[in-house]
């Protein structure tokens, strides 16, 4: 993944990183072409093979389940023994669990290349933006969740927003997109509102994206003492046709806990990630040991 330097999106990130008297915020936007690098590539073709291995494993373990028509009838002089047998085998059949060989997932069948692909993307899109962290192993399809609502989206980000600022500016989401000219804003060009989310929406074209949340059982950012984030959230959007894939997160961390590792971002990439490398190092160190679980719940 190519990580798209746009300017508007440093200005939306500004507006996700602040402080309240409880926590720290700290969050981001960031934009990547799916256009794939050399890496890339290697990471789509392993998650793709295995997949594809796991599930031409279900193929082969369905037809074994299932024995030919002809074996199911007990031979009339069969003896005792062959006809225990026999029952045996039927019992197997008849108790063995159904398999989905379609193998739903928020992305569609897994058996189909498309639905692989966009996995493999937003994989690529996390090990990306989080560096010390690799989710190639990590993850697997039901840590995602398809999102259908634009507005609900929308809905959860501005209205937590709001609780943790009350006393800042804010503007009725109802204003998004607006189609004749600009809103009008006040003086404080930070303040989190529909004029970010426009911004998103010039670079992404919100409703033609495929939308996505990560939810994991476990947070792997959270080392498990009590050192994690107080809550956090995670939306992708996608869009085929622009070949691009928006991050979008949000971590609230408690100031006691945190406190002295936060920083002021900054609107350069280069410099912001500077400003967030003492939060963000505090949760690699917690969560590196976390990455033994491979996707689909077998040992790495």
């Amino acid at each position: 993944m190519k990580y798209l330097p746009l300017p508007e999106m440093d200005i939306v990130h500004n507006a996700l990183n602040f402080c309240t008297a409880d926590c720290f915020v700290i969050g981001g936007c960031d934009i990547f072409t799916t256009k794939a690098a050399g890496s890339d590539k290697k990471l789509y073709k392993n998650i793709e093979q295995s997949l594809e291995s796991q599930y031409e494993s279900l193929v082969r373990m369905s037809a074994s389940l299932s024995p030919p028509a002809e074996r199911r009838a007990t031979p009339a002089n069969s003896d005792d023994g062959n006809e225990g047998s026999q029952r045996k085998k039927r019992s197997r059949t008849i108790e063995a669990p159904g398999i989905d060989l379609s193998r739903p997932s928020p992305f569609g069948p897994l058996s189909q290349i498309r639905s692989r692909r966009t996995f493999a993307y937003l994989i690529a899109t996390l090990n990306a933006s989080h560096p010390d962290y690799d989710f190639s192993y990590l993850l697997k399809p039901s840590d995602f969740r398809r999102e259908w609502s634009l507005k609900s989206i929308i809905h959860h980000i501005d209205s937590t927003i709001q609780h943790l600022r009350p006393n800042r500016p804010f503007y009725d989401s109802s204003l998004l997109f607006p189609t004749s000219g600009p809103a009008v804003f006040g003086s404080n060009s930070d303040s989190w509102g529909p004029r970010m989310w426009s911004l998103i929406d010039q670079q992404m074209m919100l409703r033609k994206c495929e939308r996505y949340s990560y939810c994991p059982d476990e947070d792997p950012f959270d080392g498990g003492d009590g050192g994690g984030a107080l809550w956090s959230m995670h939306y992708f959007f996608y869009n085929k046709d622009l070949k691009r894939v928006c991050y979008f997160h949000l971590r609230g961390l408690s100031v006691v806990s945190h406190s002295p590792v936060y920083r002021t971002p900054s609107y350069s990439r280069k410099r912001r990630q500077s400003s967030e490398l003492g939060a963000h190092n505090l949760s690699v160190r917690l969560g590196a040991g976390k990455r033994a679980s491979y996707w689909l719940g077998s040992k790495a």
